[in-house]
């Protein structure tokens, strides 16, 4: 190989490894410039969509019914008050129960027709519906108000959580107790202001009472199922008190009736009998009066005659 070969070929391993030095820059720098893309875009997402501190905004919850019971179906009416330096636009709001999805919300899609709450300002949405499940566990259940949004003049994006507040869900027998107790206790009341005079009615009355007593005992230790038992079993009786009360009354009845007929009948048959005794003394009378009218007028002649 020639001298002249010799220096075109370092010439050109020369050029190729300037290339290769120049590729591997220019990847370098691209790789740079996406990093540098994708922090500028975290950077401007998370100006876009911030959240509002705890103290920049509260909410407030009327619910329909003090009292929750499983399949109930309950009406929440929210309160919002900002706090926020600037007005705010809402564009859902919603609840999250510890029953739900974690990404699961119960409320409104405001979207097209947002709400503008002005700078410390306060709004009343409206009420929320929602059914508790049949399945739902008795007890303390947490829940809390979810918000998206615009905030300010430059409308960035916010979400807003509202600090998670907790909602007390009652047996569902605790509830079918409480709906049976007053039918039970008026009839039970109606019984004693009765004042049975029937033995057995009486009898049964005290076992109400005491079937009664036990339900409410148990209901005040929390046994429900034992509570509802005691008080069905109250009603029964009460049932039973009645029934026999009121054939006391029927017989009662029965035999004032029986006494009274007879009464009627013991005086037809004294005024029959007196009429009958009337007329035979009568008759006696009559008969006797003819007898002796033969008599006196034979003696007058007798007379006329000596």
């Amino acid at each position: 190989m020639s001298d002249a070969d010799r220096r075109c070929l370092k010439h050109i391993s020369k050029s190729t490894h300037r290339g290769i030095i120049g590729g591997d820059l220019v990847r370098s720098l691209q790789l740079m410039l996406t990093v540098t893309s994708i922090s500028l875009i975290c950077i401007l997402c998370c100006s876009l969509v911030s959240a509002l501190n705890q103290d920049e905004a509260s909410v407030s919850m009327f619910w329909s019914s003090q009292q929750v019971y499983p399949g109930d179906t309950v009406s929440i009416r929210i309160t919002f008050k900002s706090n926020y330096a600037e007005q705010l636009r809402i564009y859902s709001i919603g609840l999250q129960f510890d029953w739900m999805p974690s990404t699961g919300f119960s409320g409104h899609d405001l979207a097209d027709n947002p709400v503008t709450v002005p700078s410390q300002g306060t709004y009343i949405f409206d009420p929320i519906v929602i059914q508790i499940p049949l399945n739902a566990s008795a007890g303390s259940h947490s829940y809390f108000v979810g918000i998206d949004g615009t905030e300010g003049i430059s409308a960035s994006y916010f979400s807003w959580n509202s600090s998670s507040s907790t909602i007390q869900i009652h047996a569902i027998t605790e509830k079918i107790y409480k709906e049976l107790l007053p039918h039970v206790e008026n009839k039970l009341n109606g019984a004693n202001s009765a004042n049975y005079e029937s033995s057995e009615a009486q009898s049964l009355l005290q076992q109400a009472q005491g079937a009664f007593g036990n339900a409410t005992s148990s209901a005040n230790d929390g046994r429900w199922s034992v509570a509802i038992e005691g008080l069905e079993i109250a009603d029964d009786f009460l049932d039973q008190a009645s029934e026999a009360e009121q054939r006391s009354d029927e017989q009662r009845a029965a035999l004032q009736s029986l006494l009274f007929y007879v009464a009627i009948i013991a005086i037809v048959v004294i005024i029959v009998v007196s009429i009958i005794v009337v007329v035979v003394r009568r008759k006696r009378r009559q008969t006797d009066s003819g007898v002796d009218q033969p008599v006196e007028t034979i003696e007058e002649q007798s007379e006329e005659q000596g």
